[in-house]
């Protein structure tokens, strides 16, 4: 058999690789605390576990679900937007997805063509380059810079690429580095993609995720014509990463040609589970700012024993992410290695977001306050 060439462009997903070093410590007897992927570890809330089981009792729920998603859970989000950022969004402005990594894929063939460019950030998401590959789609990597605090300037775009680029990717507040983007960011962002013809998206998966008490911002707060594309999840804020679904709003011509993606290679979300998001989007922004609290409570810990053993990290205010640097004298697999062999704790490379990340490495707070100060206390001082 001789696979796809365009397999050949990727490796394997680095989460996959770690999840097999992982199993394979603990059947080796070693005890470990896993601080690597984004994947809470809190509770999912009772009432979002009772409407799932109240799903099941619902006629037809075993049926195909609508390719776009029920009108109940699009009617949830649309109100969502309303009430949290301000935005009025109509039904064919939303879609409903099997997890927003489905719509990071889908959107690539629904904008571009074979040979086409998509602009897309670099420390990122590793998903953003892969889809590109797996489409046909060439990646131009823009950098981000912790000098511009980490948000992409279209001045390293080069001329001969630019009208050859159809998507612009965002994702903001960022993953890995934890940065956060303003209005007037966004608002520069817009203008440049709508005069060059160009898509842009902002995979907002940690929109909600930032200090507790502050306002989140949407992409389309600024967007005021809906031009561009926001994805969403519901895997971090409500801790539903394996319930898988997400939605995608804006631009309705974009949304539509997502759907006639979408409608060609699933047949959407398991309808209970969509009943399910419904039931988080009713709970209060008390619920919301608690999470918060939680994961505020996790980053001050971490950065003060961080500072104790003179690691440096970008002082960040989004994700549940702490994005720092390797001490002096070792590479991001050598210092990884040695967290993993000497102290049993298990980080993201930073070369696992491309080669920007070579000197860096990624810290989840998916533990408790407590277990991670201790994993980090018995660090050496570098």
């Amino acid at each position: 058999m001789k696979p796809n060439n365009r397999l050949k462009t990727i490796s394997e997903y680095h989460f996959q690789k770690l999840d097999i070093i992982k199993k394979n410590m603990l059947n080796d007897g070693k005890k470990i605390i896993d601080l690597s992927i984004g994947d809470p570890d809190l509770p999912v809330e009772n009432s979002i576990i009772n409407a799932l089981i109240e799903g099941l009792k619902i006629k037809d729920f075993n049926k195909y679900p609508p390719y776009e998603g029920i009108q109940q859970l699009k009617k949830g989000i649309i109100k969502y937007y309303e009430q949290v950022f301000s935005v009025k969004l109509e039904f064919e402005e939303v879609l409903i997805l099997i997890g927003s990594k489905e719509g990071i894929n889908n959107i690539v063939p629904a904008v571009c063509d074979i040979g086409d460019y998509a602009i897309i950030p670099k420390p990122a998401y590793p998903v953003y380059e892969t889809s590109c590959h797996l489409w046909g789609v060439n990646a131009f990597e823009i950098p981000l810079l912790e000098k511009n605090l980490y948000l992409p300037e279209v001045k390293f775009i080069p001329k001969d690429i630019l009208p050859k680029s159809k998507l612009f990717v965002l994702n903001y507040p960022n993953n890995p580095t934890g940065a956060v983007a303003n209005s007037e960011f966004y608002k520069e962002i817009i203008e440049f993609c709508i005069k060059n013809d160009i898509v842009l998206y902002n995979d907002g998966a940690y929109n909600e995720i930032i200090k507790e008490g502050e306002a989140p911002l949407s992409l389309l707060q600024i967007d005021k014509k809906k031009q561009c594309i926001e994805f969403g999840t519901f895997s971090k804020i409500y801790n539903m990463t394996g319930f898988r679904i997400g939605y995608a709003v804006g631009n309705s011509q974009i949304i539509k040609a997502l759907l006639k993606v979408k409608s060609n290679v699933d047949s959407g979300q398991f309808i209970p589970i969509q009943y399910a998001a419904i039931q988080a989007l009713k709970l209060t922004r008390n619920y919301v700012d608690n999470i918060r609290k939680i994961f505020d409570e996790r980053r001050q810990n971490a950065e003060q024993v961080l500072t104790e053993h003179n690691i440096d990290f970008f002082k960040s205010v989004g994700t549940f992410y702490i994005w720092c640097k390797t001490p002096a004298g070792y590479t991001t697999e050598t210092f990884c290695e040695e967290l993993l062999n000497n102290y049993g704790i298990i980080v993201t490379p930073g070369i696992a977001f491309g080669d920007l990340g070579k000197d860096y490495f990624r810290i989840a707070l998916t533990k408790d306050k407590q277990e991670i100060v201790q994993a980090f206390s018995n660090l050496k001082v570098y």
